[in-house]
């Protein structure tokens, strides 16, 4: 039953996240043709406006994705689907962990869509006489290791913690809409949701790599001494633990909502 919770839950935001995407890569591809087929001057009429646009894009994205997901938990679960929902032949682990999935795959396909907007901003900035040059440095960026995993390991931690703020959605949705809660379910599961966010910050300054304090004193020093390969070293040094920290935290709110889930609604 986890692979049709899966499914269904895929096909039930497929037009919506596919009309999104399809907008996202119109802007990349415009962005990126409108400097490869111009020239400079012609390329500086239109950059503006479509690097305005991929930005716009990104924060439309991300925006889109979490208030989707959670007013689509929210309503498959609690909602006007929710008769539906508890009507299946499915325990509350596959139904949550189907519903997660489902998330975490448009979650991932949103970051995809979101580091080509990046990199559509970044090429369509470059002036069409400045293309061999802007190549030939993403090259040497490319090549130096510490910068390329410094760059990847940059990447995979803002996955998932996006996947992260998923589980956190599910688990304060879940949280508003215990039996004691009888009204104001959208209120409560904002308070929970920016109540757990600021409770997990504080736990985290208790890792020492990860306190305001050492990553303060690290950039400081990092910042004085001007060395490019010491600065991505410092990024690596806080980034790995927050990307474990990351997936440890998401199990956690994920095995809460279940068993609230169980316990707590009408789940065969």
């Amino acid at each position: 039953m986890f692979g049709k919770v899966m499914k269904q839950e895929l096909r039930a935001n497929s037009l919506l996240y596919g009309v999104a995407s399809a907008i996202a890569l119109l802007f990349a591809f415009a962005t990126v043709m409108n400097r490869t087929r111009g020239t400079d001057v012609s390329y500086l009429v239109k950059a503006p406006l479509l690097i305005t646009g991929c930005t716009v894009a990104i924060v439309v994205l991300v925006m889109l994705f979490l208030i989707h997901t959670a007013l689509r938990y929210q309503k498959s679960m609690y909602g006007n689907e929710g008769y539906l929902t508890f009507s299946l032949p499915v325990s509350s682990v596959e139904l949550v962990t189907g519903k997660y999935a489902a998330a975490a795959l448009w979650g991932i396909i949103v970051c995809v869509l979101c580091a080509l907007l990046c990199f559509s901003i970044l090429y369509g900035a470059v002036a069409p006489s400045g293309t061999e040059l802007f190549w030939a440095e993403v090259g040497k960026v490319w090549a130096m290791d510490g910068i390329r995993s410094s760059m990847v390991l940059i990447a995979v931690s803002l996955t998932l913690s996006m996947l992260e703020t998923v589980a956190i959605l599910y688990l304060a949705i879940t949280l508003a809409h215990l039996p004691f809660i009888r009204k104001g379910n959208g209120i409560f599961a904002l308070i929970f949701f920016f109540g757990i966010s600021f409770a997990e910050g504080k736990v985290m300054e208790l890792i020492p790599s990860l306190s305001t304090e050492y990553i303060e004193q690290t950039m400081t020093a990092i910042l004085d001494k001007a060395d490019l390969d010491l600065f991505f070293q410092g990024i690596r040094s806080f980034l790995l633990p927050a990307a474990i920290s990351t997936v440890v935290m998401s199990v956690v709110y994920l095995a809460v909502t279940i068993l609230l889930a169980r316990k707590y609604t009408s789940i065969q």
